[in-house]
This record gives structure tokens, sequence and C-alpha cells, in this order.
């Protein structure tokens, strides 16, 4: 009876832990986490005073952008019927999901008004109507504009350019350090590489689904192996500019992290599980972050 009840009470352990850690992956907390730690790796890297509170305001934003796929199903379905217990997490928990997205965006606004962030609305303009246009067809009476991830080989770059954005020249445009600075150029364009690299990999899961849709991506045009030499290509260009831009532990804190992509885009296939990308590939960012944090402090 003993055995039974720790054998009882170790799978209801482990079914717990697979629920905290599908909430923290599906729900999208874990990735915008890596986002708060990529923008306060950028004031680290420009020796600038963290402003936590631009950290917070990328971390909802990134939190209401990833959810926004849910709030837009809820709102033009709210009467939708409950999907079955087999389905994926995310359409299990759409309603979760879409308050997550409405409170994150909520949160945001509350932030970028109560500590009068310095950045340009224009700027937040435009990197808002890329993330929209992203997920969310535009319907105008009987037409409907695909969104932009459909477009052919254009997905990969709009992630590279917006993480990019958010991460690195918000933070700076905080900091008042001019973004047509040199420093603040190199800066921009090694984490657009990095990122890059990474969001092949995110081609690479998709394959499958990329096909059934006739979405053009790059393991479509090149194959997978050409996709997987591309990211890592991308990659050894970044380690070259860091080479020409960084030194002593802080460069080999961002070459470690280049080395830790490598090797889960070495390891990449369509076959892999969403987790493996879930954990591993946006695990290669919060990598980035926490080496370069170590190196510094």
């Amino acid at each position: 009876m003993k055995q039974y009840r720790s054998i009882a009470g170790g799978t209801d352990f482990y079914t717990l832990l697979e629920r905290v850690a599908g909430g923290l992956l599906y729900s999208h907390l874990f990735i915008s986490f890596c986002a708060y730690s990529l923008t306060v790796e950028t004031y680290l890297l420009a020796e600038v005073p963290v402003s936590l509170p631009i950290a917070a305001f990328v971390f909802m934003a990134t939190l209401f952008t990833y959810n926004l796929s849910s709030v837009q199903s809820v709102l033009r379905h709210p009467q939708q019927s409950a999907p079955r217990q087999s389905a994926p997490w995310s359409q299990r928990n759409k309603k979760l999901l879409a308050g997550v997205g409405l409170v994150s965006i909520a949160a945001a606004a509350i932030l970028y008004f109560s500590y009068n962030l310095k950045i340009n609305g224009w700027f937040l303009l435009h990197l808002a109507l890329i993330s929209i246009g992203y997920t969310v067809p535009i319907r105008y009476k009987a037409k409907v504009v695909k969104p932009l991830r459909s477009v052919p080989l254009l997905k990969v770059f709009l992630i590279a350019y917006v993480w990019a954005a958010v991460t690195v020249l918000i933070p700076l445009m905080d900091a008042g350090i001019q973004l047509w600075e040199t420093e603040a150029l190199w800066l921009f364009l090694r984490r657009f590489l990095f990122i890059l690299a990474l969001a092949l990999l995110f081609d690479i899961r998709d394959y499958t689904y990329d096909r059934t849709t006739n979405t053009l991506t790059f393991p479509g045009w090149v194959g997978v192996q050409n996709t997987r030499l591309l990211s890592l290509g991308l990659l050894l260009l970044y380690v070259l500019l860091l080479l020409n831009t960084e030194s002593g532990l802080v460069l080999a804190a961002l070459i470690g992290s280049a080395v830790g992509a490598a090797m889960v885009i070495s390891l990449s296939s369509e076959k892999k599980p969403r987790i493996y990308y879930a954990v591993l590939a946006d695990g290669a960012m919060l990598l980035h972050a926490g080496l370069v944090y170590l190196a510094m402090t």
C-alpha cells in the first residue's frame, strides 16, 4: 500500500510539474522573460544603468504579442466550444491566454505612462503594426489579406528585426544613446544576426505545417540541412563581428552563447518535439543574457 501511494504521489508530482512547465512555456511567460533578459543585457553592454521599468515594459509587450492570436480568436468567436482534452495546451487554454494577453497590454500601457518611458511613439507604432500584422489577417468587407508570416521567406527577418529593435534599440533610446552611433548600430546588427540564426530553427520546426499551407520558407526552398548550415553561417558571422567589437570576459561570454546556440541548431530537425524549440532555442537567448550578466558582475 505504501509503495502504491508513493507511485501515485510520484505520478501526481510529475503531472503537476508537466502542467507548470507547460504553463510557463505555452503561455509565453518563458519567452517573455528571455526578452526581458536580453533588454537588461543591452544596458549592461552599453555600460549604462539598467531601467527595470523598460525591461518590464518589454516583458509585458512581448507577452501580449505572443498571446495576440488567442486574444483575436476569443474576441471573434467568444462562444466557441471547448476543445478536447487531447488538443494542444494552447488550444485547451485559449481563454486563459487571451486573458493573459489583455492583462499584459494593460500593464504595458500603465508602465509606459506611469514612468513616462522615453520611447518614441512612432517607433513603438511601427513595431506594433509589424507584430499585429504578423499573425492577424486583415479583413475588409469580403477580402482577406493574409498575415505577414505567410509572405514567402519573410517571417524570419521580421522576427529578427522586431526582437533586435525591442531588446536593443528601445533600451538604447531610453538611455539617451543616439541610434545611429557606430556602437549602437553594431550592437543592433549583432543581435539581429543572433536572433535570425535562431528564427530559422522555427522554420525547420514548422516545415511540415508550412508545406500544408503552401507557405514558402527557407527549409522549403533550400532544404532542412541547408537551412541549418545557413543558421550556423549566420552565427559564424555573428562571432566575427564579436571579435571586432568586444574583448575580455564579455567576448568569451558571447562566444560561449554562440557555441550553445550552434549545438541546438546542429541537433534540430522537423521531427524534434515542439518543446525542444520552446526550451532550447528560446533558452539560447536566456543563455546569451545570463553569460553576459555573469561576465559583467
